[in-house]
């Protein structure tokens, strides 16, 4: 998985494909731990859509 994102990230032609990479795996699997355990749906939806703010950020700051 750290490998597919990084490639992600690298073919977008961001800086530090690899820290990306797994800041965005260490988000996802936390927040479905934390579901999980909490059996508290609402944490993914939650977490889902700030993940993908954080990513769209991404794109939306390089230069393509």
């Amino acid at each position: 998985m750290l490998n597919w994102a990084e490639a992600q990230f690298r073919e977008l032609g961001l800086r530090d494909p690899g820290d990306l990479a797994v800041t965005l795996v260490a988000a996802y699997q936390g927040m479905s731990l934390l579901t999980n355990a909490l059996r508290d749906p609402e944490i993914m939806a939650r977490q889902g859509v700030r993940l993908t703010r954080w990513l769209d950020s991404l794109t939306a700051d390089s230069t393509f």
